[in-house]
């Protein structure tokens, strides 16, 4: 699927209605939700693309505040648009590192590494008082 320059001018229109430019932070479509994000969105979750194509048709025309307000009453409509905007914005590196989130990171756990709950000392009395439980009844 690949959305026409006038789909995309539409979709960052209408984007920049759920993310203004404020506090420091750029808008939508300042951010490429329409662009190189978009696609990584798309890519990422491509069953969206026909769902988004959809969304965009029935508001084809439609000033961006009249295109937001109708979707807004098409819960296929608004499901999609409130995914791909946010997921597409997000995806932009000068967006997260502005909120201080870094992405996915990988973390590999030491299997051999004693649990931060028992250095804490967390447990100790559960451990001191040993196994409780209730035996199962037999017949």
């Amino acid at each position: 699927m690949a959305l026409t320059d006038a789909q995309r001018a539409q979709l960052g229109a209408i984007a920049d209605q759920l993310i203004p430019a404020g506090g420091g932070m750029p808008s939508a479509s300042e951010a490429g939700v329409a662009g190189q994000y978009l696609d990584e969105v798309l890519t990422s979750l491509p069953d969206l693309g026909p769902a988004l194509e959809t969304a965009l048709a029935a508001v084809d025309g439609l000033e961006p505040d009249a295109a937001l307000a109708v979707l807004r009453e098409d819960p296929a409509a608004w499901g999609v648009l409130t995914a791909v905007v946010p997921g597409a914005y997000f995806m932009n590196p000068a967006i997260r590192a502005a909120i201080g989130y870094p992405g996915l990171e990988r973390r590999p756990i030491d299997a051999s590494a004693e649990p931060d709950y028992l250095q804490d000392g967390l447990l100790d009395s559960v451990i001191a008082r040993g196994p409780v439980f209730r035996p199962t009844p037999t017949d």
